[in-house]
């Protein structure tokens, strides 16, 4: 009996460190971290999740930063959103109004668009050209 546990647990472990170890490590940089990346359908493109410090919600050098090292492998399509509270970061890509409500910014690159655009919630920057009030 005390065999077929030990057997079991160590069955238990090396399939989790297996599944642990394979997965990739989410981006992250000083002032934020990318929670998860949902696809559009299953056209191979994505809208990334990423939570921003709190402290630093209105640091602009801190979206930069995380646009430039999501984005940087998706040269024809790139979509990120902003929270500065995991707890409204949503799972799909709809959201409800609350989550919209606490968005904080939200970039859109379509090269076959030719869109690139970055808003940025009013208060995180009171631009009346570059916000959008929630």
């Amino acid at each position: 009996m005390i065999r077929r546990t030990i057997f079991f647990i160590f069955i238990l472990f090396t399939s989790f460190w297996a599944a642990l170890s394979s997965s990739q490590p989410l981006h992250s940089g000083d002032g934020w971290r990318l929670v998860r990346s949902v696809q559009l359908g299953n056209t191979g493109k994505y809208i990334h999740m990423v939570l921003i410090d709190l402290k630093r919600d209105t640091d602009i050098a801190v979206y930069g930063a995380a646009l430039k090292k999501i984005c940087r492998s998706e040269p024809d399509f790139c979509r990120v959103r902003f929270w500065n509270e995991e707890r409204y970061v949503p799972k799909s890509i709809s959201f409800t109004r609350g989550q919209f409500k606490t968005m904080r910014a939200e970039y859109t690159f379509n090269r076959a668009g030719d869109i690139q655009e970055m808003r940025y919630s009013c208060t995180v920057l009171p631009d009346k050209g570059q916000c959008f009030s929630n």
